[in-house]
């Protein structure tokens, strides 16, 4: 071998160089390619947005939201890469200025700065000629985009959902069997962002007589029950929805016990309120629920200052800030620190307000959440005057 290089050495000086070269380059690559590793998603909240149809269509897109949900509970949860709810992305969009079957563009940046999220999925479905799915994965650093195909529109959700999936090196956890979004109950979420309640009322009841069991339809009905104070129709529903919920319906029933201490907590029932919100704890720390984790301690710590357990109440407010921070939402964040400091002012802690309500301001002014300007800026003032 030594001597047929040297060979070529003497023969093709010039060939034996290009060949050398070419080697070099080669084992660089490789090397390159085995030392490689793709950019691990950060810890944060994932939010899968309404996959939508390419085809324009004038109609309410409810399948969107219906093909959205059943991506968010086939993936599951994560301690560390939470998991929106279906209704949780809604309200989201909401704060973004985008409604149910409004058709307004997206503002991507207005999303993450509300959210927080590491991860926001966005995703079109194309039935002709062919069916495929586009998707784009889009984090704070990259976007990862491309097409996917399938026989089904189920198989194209579980290459989505392997793609997400291999985006992080967390695991995921399904939190329920059941998919609860349907043409009604997409048309009553819409109806209820535009005050429409007594149409949305009239929906739900609808679908409840054919599917008595949906737990997320009861628990939108009884909020409209609550609003109207028919505190007793509202608190027989609830119960009856928890009934008939699965076991495994862990996240819903967290839900379900959310509201029915607000209703306990609008009837003067305080204790009880506690007592609900202690059982929707547990649903919501089983199924990893960060958001709900924060509301169920901010109202836990509302309660306990009505009760004047000024100690628990403050530890339960910043159980909800920590919370609220590993949800990612900014406004609630802000509640919770807001709220906070107006129980560090009324127990003359003024130092410990001044602090709480700081942060406040910067999460406002950072995020830009000009409707809560007013009000944080007037506890600020407030505050400010006692130091």
């Amino acid at each position: 071998m030594f001597i047929s290089i040297k060979n070529l050495i003497n023969k093709s000086p010039k060939t034996f160089l290009l060949a050398l070269v070419a080697s070099l380059l080669l084992i660089t690559v490789v090397i390159a390619v085995s030392f490689y590793k793709k950019p691990t998603l950060a810890d944060g909240s994932i939010i899968i947005l309404p996959v939508v149809q390419t085809k324009p269509s004038n109609e309410l897109d409810w399948q969107s939201y219906t093909r959205m949900e059943q991506v968010i509970n086939q993936l599951g949860t994560s301690a560390n890469s939470p998991v929106l709810l279906a209704e949780d992305v809604i309200a989201l969009l909401a704060q973004t200025s985008n409604f149910i079957g409004d058709q307004q563009p997206l503002n991507l940046t207005r999303l993450f700065a509300v959210s927080n999220a590491a991860l926001i999925v966005e995703t079109s479905l194309t039935t002709v000629p062919n069916l495929h799915l586009n998707y784009r994965l889009i984090s704070q650093n990259q976007i990862d985009l491309g097409v996917l195909q399938a026989d089904s529109i189920e198989q194209l959700q579980a290459k989505l959902i392997t793609l997400i999936k291999q985006s992080t090196s967390n695991q995921f956890n399904q939190t329920t069997d059941r998919n609860w979004f349907t043409k009604a109950l997409v048309q009553s979420l819409k109806a209820i962002q535009y005050n429409h309640t007594d149409v949305a009322e009239t929906k739900l009841k609808t679908l409840l007589n054919t599917a008595p069991n949906n737990i997320v339809a009861s628990r939108l009905l009884a909020q409209i029950e609550l609003k109207d104070q028919r505190l007793e129709q509202a608190s027989k529903r609830l119960e009856q929805a928890a009934e008939q919920a699965e076991p495994n319906h862990l996240r819903q029933l967290a839900r379900v016990k959310f509201i029915e201490a607000q209703v306990k907590l609008e009837d003067n029932q305080l204790e009880l309120a506690l007592s609900l919100l202690s059982q929707a704890r547990s649903f919501a720390a089983k199924s990893q629920d960060w958001l709900y984790l924060g509301y169920i301690a901010n109202w836990s710590g509302h309660i306990n200052q009505r009760l004047n357990r000024y100690a628990q109440a403050r530890t339960q407010y910043q159980f909800a800030i920590d919370y609220l921070k590993k949800s990612g939402s900014a406004a609630d964040q802000v509640s919770a620190l807001n709220k906070l400091a107006e129980l560090e002012f009324i127990d003359h802690n003024y130092r410990q307000a001044y602090a709480a309500v700081s942060q406040s301001v910067v999460i406002v002014n950072q995020k830009k959440l000009t409707h809560l300007d007013q009000q944080t800026f007037a506890l600020l003032s407030k505050i400010e005057n006692k130091r």
